[in-house]
Parts: structure tokens; C-alpha cells; sequence
């Protein structure tokens, strides 16, 4: 009678004994976090774990301003102000800002949101609230802001590169067919003309105007006393203080408080955040890229991958370290336009 050899098991080897395994927890991690995003979406944040009924009672909502002001960002926190006016229950709200500012048109619109907004409103100022970041601040009926709180920086920026000498160097000649003599002003392979830096700083004091009158007419700056304080410097919230710009030094905190006491709240004010929105784990992969594209640009997609892949690598970064990724900040792909920005703040 014949044997059949037995037929002999193969050991899996340990890289890809690791690579299963990390695939697996992998899946549980993206299962679990879409499960606590799905049971959480829509509900309001409320801090210190009040319970639901609690936290019906009058409460002061805090608003994060956080980044460069663009206008993917600012329709999310007009929205998020939207739903603090709507809710009965939001009393008064404290707007913390942390920005180097932005473009000028959603600035503007955010201002005039919070100036609006029929509650009361208090400013709290983090590390930097400069040029658009202060200048939404105004809309506050209190601001507060940090001893160390890096603000004003009180002006317009438009923002150039002459790139002439490169393109020589490559051997690339770069022309355009116009309808105007100024269609191309600022372009970056030719030397300015006169008449076009002329005609670009006109525009940008013009703006700079504006920024004055909402200054001198939200802080009661005599409008000379205003012209001082507007020539872009920036004040470190005691300076801030002396100048006017501001109204007291003091914590998120003491902002919440105050919020509280304009709102006519009994005792200490409970906070509540906007109500988070549902996403998908793709989603949250692909936002940096959505934050770094122009709504009118649809093919971005080179600036869209490289938000996919700093984004994934944020991730990736926060999983190997235990906590939240700590990378280098990245320099926001700004398209050309009028700014209230803080060069050096981002």
C-alpha cells in the first residue's frame, strides 16, 4: 500500500504576520470612528459632560476662529453662527479667534455676521488675532484679549513675485494677449509698471479706508488717534490695551463670564460648541484638500492631492506618536487678491 506524502504547512512570516495584524486593527479603528460619528453627529458639544437636560438651560456658545480667514472656512462659521442665533437656548456668544486674518470680502462678511447677530457677543483673543482677525473681533460688543495675544497689524497687503530673471535663466518666455493695458498687472513674469503700482495702491488704501472707519467707529478712536494705530504694526494685547484696541486682559474664560453677565445668565455660564456635522471618514481624508482649493477652481488636483497626502500623513503621524500628529505647518496656497493678513503670522 502507497503513503501519500503529507502535504507540509507554511509558516506565515513575521512581516506578514505584523502587516495582517495592522490591517485588522486598522479596519476596527475606521469601523469604530465612523460608529461614534454617525451616534454623535448633529448633537451639541457641551463641556463638562453636562447631561442633555442641563444643558437646555440658558448657555453662552462659543464660536473657534481658528486659521487663515478664506471663503471655505468662513461659510463654515457663518453657518455655525447661524444655528447659535437660532437656538434659543444660546443666550450670548464668545468668539474665539486665533487668526492671522485673511481675504478682505469674508472677513467682511464675517464681521458683519457677528455685529448682527442680535445676542451678545464677546471676543476672546488667543495667540494672534491680526489684520482680519482683528478686524472680525469688531463686530464683538467686549473684547478680551491675552497679555501675549499678538494682534492689530492694521492694514492692506497685496502680495507679488517677479520671476523675470528665472524664467530667462530657463529659457522660457512667457506673453499674453490682453484686451487692456492693466489686465496683467501684477503678473509674475514681467517687471510692474509705474501706472500699475499706482493703480493697485490706490485700491489697496481704499480698503485700508474701510479698515479705519469700522476701527475708529466699533473702538470711539478719535479718527487721527486710528491713522496711528493702522500702519500695520502689531501690539501685544497689553499694548493692544493702552492703544484702545482692546477692552481687558483676560482668559477664555473671563470672556465666558462676561458673555454670561451681558446675557443676564444666573451664576456660571454653561458653554456649548456648534453641533458637529455628519462625515465620512473620506470626508475628513479629503478636507485639508477641499480647504486648499478655490470654489471656482474645479482641477486643482494637484493641490488637492497634496492636501489628501498631508492629511493621511497627519493621521498616520498622530497614530504612531499615541497622540494628536504634530507636523510642520504648511504655508495655505493663497490665490491672488487683496488681504488683511499678517505675512509672517501663518
Amino acid at each position: 500500500m502507497t503513503e501519500t506524502p503529507s502535504v507540509r504547512r507554511r509558516r506565515l512570516s513575521p512581516l506578514g504576520l505584523t502587516l495582517i495584524l495592522s490591517l485588522s486593527f486598522f479596519f476596527i479603528f475606521v469601523v469604530a470612528t465612523a460608529l461614534v460619528v454617525r451616534k454623535d453627529a448633529g448633537k451639541s458639544v457641551v463641556k463638562d459632560g453636562e447631561d442633555r437636560v442641563f444643558s437646555k438651560r440658558q448657555r453662552v456658545g462659543i464660536l473657534e476662529v481658528n486659521g487663515v480667514i478664506r471663503d471655505v472656512t468662513t461659510k463654515r462659521w457663518l453657518k455655525q453662527l447661524r444655528s447659535f442665533k437660532e437656538d434659543r437656548n444660546v443666550r450670548a456668544v464668545v468668539l474665539r479667534v486665533n487668526s492671522p486674518g485673511g481675504a478682505v470680502a469674508p472677513s467682511q462678511e464675517l464681521f458683519e455676521a457677528v455685529a448682527a447677530l442680535g445676542k451678545p457677543v464677546v471676543a476672546s483673543m488667543g495667540s494672534v488675532a491680526a489684520s482680519g482677525g482683528y478686524y472680525i473681533s469688531l463686530g464683538a460688543q467686549k473684547i478680551f484679549a491675552n497679555p501675549g495675544t499678538i494682534t492689530g497689524s492694521i492694514g492692506v497687503i497685496m502680495e507679488f513675485a517677479n520671476l523675470e530673471k528665472l524664467y530667462e535663466w530657463a529659457k522660457v518666455r512667457r506673453f499674453s494677449i490682453k484686451t487692456g493695458k492693466f489686465k496683467d498687472a501684477g503678473a509674475d513674469y514681467r517687471g510692474m509698471e509705474p501706472e500699475e503700482r499706482k493703480l493697485l495702491q490706490e485700491m489697496v488704501d481704499a480698503t485700508l479706508v474701510d479698515f479705519r472707519s469700522a476701527v475708529s467707529e466699533r473702538r470711539k478712536l478719535d479718527p487721527a488717534r486710528t491713522i496711528e494705530v493702522s500702519d500695520g504694526r502689531v501690539f501685544t494685547g497689553s499694548q493692544a490695551l493702552k492703544a484702545g484696541l482692546v477692552d481687558e486682559l483676560g482668559t477664555l474664560e473671563d470672556a465666558v463670564r462676561e458673555a454670561g453677565r451681558l446675557a443676564k445668565i444666573k451664576g456660571e455660564p454653561k458653554v456649548v460648541y456648534p453641533g458637529r456635522e455628519r462625515r465620512s471618514f473620506l470626508d475628513w481624508i479629503i478636507e485639508e484638500a477641499g480647504d486648499r482649493r478655490s470654489d471656482d477652481d474645479e482641477d486643482d488636483s494637484e493641490a488637492r492631492a497634496a492636501g489628501v497626502v498631508y492629511r493621511i500623513a497627519a493621521w498616520l503621524a498622530g497614530g504612531l506618536t499615541g497622540g494628536v500628529a504634530s507636523l510642520p505647518a504648511v504655508r495655505p496656497q493663497l490665490e491672488p487678491g487683496v488681504y488683511w493678513l499678517l505675512p509672517w503670522g501663518y
